[in-house]
């Protein structure tokens, strides 16, 4: 902007809804167009380079096109170009499809809105809800660009290109997270690249990620770190991968039965809670099995539609359905010698499941359209976060391939279980963030207690996205308390959830914490039968059903104890006949109350 003395006026700039306002000077001139050089800069197709000039003189103001391609408009007329024209305050002059408008001075005006993460996060968690529940599908955009970048002008750009329901938030310096609602894969991807010639057309380094809902993830967090990956240029939700954290004892057993069964050709079943690292356990199997150097294709069992699926795993002949132009080989058979990953396998069509069971049981697949099988040679690895033995139960999964695929169970406990993880964890995201940066930045005071404290809902995937954007908010500095999302996480803070402690064998006497007495109206005591299968072989139903069975034995206990072991009373108090509390009594192993003798 030329040199003038203090601000009079202001100029209103509105072009695709958006709204911006810059000071004018007491004196001098100005410039206005698509170009960075000038002194007020409009990104829109409509507005050339060097579009107009307003000129600003003690009690007048003149506007003069420069010769514009697509010409200026005031009081409904266009303006002749390199002639200047007296220009009210409060009128307004088209400059393309932009509007322009002097007034007095700047005012506040409602400028297209940009949220805070926080929000954003919520409204993403929100829309995924929504869309499982629908079916609809919608995509997640993280935008990076120079910190430098103003605002405005960033803003302009994804106003020219996103919908009025599409939102915005800001993710960190420089960088924006978009969530875009409703859009296939195919529409995503064309705002991608909308958004990408934008800012590059106007001289802004950008690098857009995008992430789809459910093919990329059925979580925000899984969405965001997939979003967040392609953007760094790295491929899905697998950025660097340090050595794997072992410090608790769960996790070292478990790692422990991934060498013993690794080597087999067993299929194996890993369950888990959302973001507990399932993906990365059946690639520690793969490593560490003959298989080794031959393919690990991994599969999304809830990203392919019905339609697509059966062609995509098992492949299809020429002719044989429309589109199908020449022969293509499935899934299954390019990963010849190696391994199958089949994540969120209890998402699989009843109609795959029956395909899917075939194929492991004869080894074979048959292309769609095919007249004869192919073999293959592959090892399968499902994983799951749903209760299968439910869902069979519930005939919303099939038994028999339950039990195909359930060769050995893996158990991954949440991260709240192993909290001893969470500090190297960290340190291990913070280096991984961090790339080549000599000195990674410290943990400030009160951070290491705010994460031992919260319950990770989104386990270790949630905590490498929390540490990926501290360690962008913090810049050179250390990670601050602030960096992270405080107030989630102290709303939901939690202390750490364990396991039912193990039953012990004890012999004539229970346990001293045991609220049931070690003699009188019961007898002598029984303690409950010894689990003598290890913990990662069970299944999540096993451990579910034996922790249920845990609590009603000790409610039975404690109403007995309270009824001075007449079982009739403590039938009543507990809401079942006295012919169910017997049953109960034997099935757990109880035995029959002392009648009172008094």
């Amino acid at each position: 902007m030329r040199p003038g003395g203090a601000p009079q006026h202001g100029l209103i700039v509105i072009v695709n809804g958006v709204v911006s306002t810059h000071t004018l000077p007491e004196r001098g001139e100005i410039t206005i167009g698509r170009a960075r050089e000038n002194d007020v800069q409009i990104i829109d197709a409509s507005v050339s380079r060097v579009h107009a000039k307003i000129r600003v003189e003690p009690g007048r103001l003149t506007l003069e096109d420069m010769g514009s391609a697509n010409g200026s408009r005031i009081r409904g007329q266009p303006i002749e170009a390199n002639t200047a024209v007296e220009l009210g305050i409060g009128e307004p002059v088209d400059l393309g499809a932009a509007m322009v408008m002097v007034q007095h001075r700047p005012v506040a005006t409602r400028e297209w809105r940009i949220w805070a993460h926080g929000y954003f996060e919520g409204r993403l968690e929100e829309e995924c809800a929504r869309a499982t529940r629908s079916g609809a599908s919608f995509a997640l955009l993280r935008l990076q660009t120079s910190p430098q970048a103003v605002q405005n002008v960033v803003q302009q750009l994804l106003a020219n290109t996103l919908r009025a329901d599409d939102v915005v938030g800001i993710y960190g310096p420089g960088e924006y997270e978009i969530l875009l609602v409703e859009r296939s894969a195919e529409q995503a991807g064309e705002i991608l690249r909308q958004l990408e010639v934008s800012f590059q057309d106007v001289g802004l380094p950008a690098k857009v990620g995008l992430a789809l809902f459910p093919l990329d993830g059925r979580t925000a967090g899984e969405l965001s770190a997939g979003a967040g990956g392609r953007t760094r240029g790295v491929p899905g939700d697998g950025p660097r991968r340090g050595a794997v954290i072992l410090r608790s004892a769960a996790m070292r057993k478990l790692h422990d039965l991934v060498e013993r069964v690794a080597p087999g050709e067993i299929s194996i079943l890993i369950l888990g809670d959302t973001g507990v690292g399932k993906e990365l356990m059946a690639e520690q199997v793969h490593s560490a099995s003959p298989r080794r150097e031959r393919p690990f294709l991994r599969l999304n069992c809830a990203a392919l539609s019905e339609s697509l699926l059966e062609s995509e795993l098992f492949g299809h002949e020429r002719g044989a359905f429309t589109g199908a132009h020449q022969a293509k080989a499935g899934l299954l058979e390019t990963a010849q010698g190696g391994t199958v990953f089949l994540d969120e396998i209890g998402e699989l069509p009843m109609n795959m499941q029956v395909k899917l069971l075939r194929v492991l049981e004869e080894r074979q697949v048959w292309r769609v359209g095919g007249v004869k099988p192919r073999s293959i040679d592959v090892r399968f690895v499902a994983a799951t976060n749903r209760d299968l033995e439910a869902d069979v139960t519930r005939h919303q999964f099939r038994q028999d391939l339950f039990f195909r695929l359930n060769g050995v169970s893996l158990l991954i406990p949440p991260l709240r279980e192993r909290t001893e993880e969470i500090e190297p964890l960290a340190r291990q995201f913070i280096a991984d963030a961090c790339g080549h940066r000599l000195s990674p930045p410290e943990l400030g005071e009160g951070v290491l207690e705010l994460m031992l404290r919260y319950s990770w809902p989104g386990n270790i995937r949630e905590l490498r996205n929390a540490i990926e954007r501290a360690v962008l908010l913090a810049g050179t500095g250390p990670i601050l308390r602030e960096h992270f999302p405080v107030e989630k996480m102290s709303a939901t803070v939690s202390t750490p959830l364990s396991r039912p402690p193990a039953p012990q064998a004890v012999s004539g006497t229970a346990p001293a914490q045991s609220p049931v007495p070690s003699s009188g109206v019961f007898g002598d005591t029984i303690p409950p039968p010894p689990d003598d299968e290890p913990f990662e072989a069970q299944t999540l139903g096993e451990r579910l059903r034996s922790h249920v069975g845990e609590v009603e034995r000790q409610h039975i206990l404690d109403a007995l104890t309270r009824c001075g072991g007449n079982q009739t009373r403590a039938a009543r108090e507990l809401g079942i006949s006295r012919r169910t509390l017997i049953s109960r009594l034997e099935r757990y192993s109880i035995p029959r109350p002392l009648k009172d003798r008094r």
